[in-house]
């Protein structure tokens, strides 16, 4: 699963979907796909994603990490 190597690293995120894409990640996390729960599934897909944009080079150049808290 798409995850930070260091769970140090990680940062919260909260995320409002529609209803109709919150019901297919649920879906995926009973099937075990991605996930056990829609939060899991929903965290390997956006991880996914932007590592592949970030590889693709979507962006002319890397983003910066935020300043430690």
């Amino acid at each position: 699963m798409a995850r930070p190597e260091n769970r140090s690293e990680a940062r919260p995120l909260s995320l409002t979907l529609p209803i109709e894409t919150f019901n297919y990640l649920v879906l995926l996390a009973s099937h075990g796909q991605f996930g056990r729960t829609e939060n899991e599934v929903a965290t390997h897909l956006l991880v996914r994603e932007a590592n592949a944009m970030m590889e693709r080079g979507i962006h002319d150049r890397r983003i910066p990490a935020p300043p430690d808290e």
